[in-house]
């Protein structure tokens, strides 16, 4: 069976930033894919879903989808709206979150535009984990953490001090990679 990696950028990036390209090359034998939404810095949800909608296959293969910030709230979003046959073996979340940034409000309308039906995410995705920073200077972690009490994840948290981007030196993610891999093998 083929096996196939997506991974969903957040606010203000692209497929170039961060530890994305870094994490294709580190999960062997997979088709990855990393998505490039448009307008990051003016996102708008509808346009976000049209690029799920267009770009990932979840009609056959193993399929496993890395999001990061912003990435995570779109791609739960649209799960919870998929339907048909839901083919993916599991999601890793990394500074995840469902409701409003406090020091974000920029985003507070995008946000109060997704419904997210985390019964059905639980029933439908085998293997969930949320990895958050102690200190993210973005999403704070009483944040991620309610996302990943919400989604009865496997819950990480990683000693940062940051949002898990290049700017916080992460050009590479080995964490990320292990676990992709760990539900790829399973």
């Amino acid at each position: 069976m083929n096996k196939y990696l997506y991974i969903a950028h957040g606010y203000n990036a692209n497929s170039q930033k961060h530890w994305f390209k870094w994490l294709t090359q580190h999960v062997p034998s997979v088709d990855s894919k990393i998505l490039d939404f448009p307008n990051s810095s003016n996102p708008i949800l509808s346009d976000w879903t049209d690029t799920l909608k267009a770009e990932v296959d979840l009609t056959s293969g193993e399929n496993v989808i890395v999001a990061h910030s912003l990435g995570v709230v779109t791609v739960l979003n649209y799960l919870s709206k998929y339907d048909g046959k839901l083919n993916i073996k599991g999601l890793v979340l990394v500074a995840g979150f469902y409701e409003e940034i406090p020091e974000l409000s920029k985003l507070d309308d995008y946000i109060q535009h997704t419904n997210i039906d985390f019964e059905k995410l639980k029933e439908r995705v085998p293997n969930i984990i949320s990895i958050i920073a102690t200190n993210d200077r973005v999403v704070p972690y009483k944040l991620s953490e309610n996302l990943a009490k919400k989604l009865n994840s496997e819950f990480v948290t990683i000693e940062h001090d940051g949002h898990f981007c290049d700017r916080d030196g992460y050009t590479s993610f080995p964490e990320v990679a292990s676990y992709v891999n760990r539900i790829l093998n399973q």
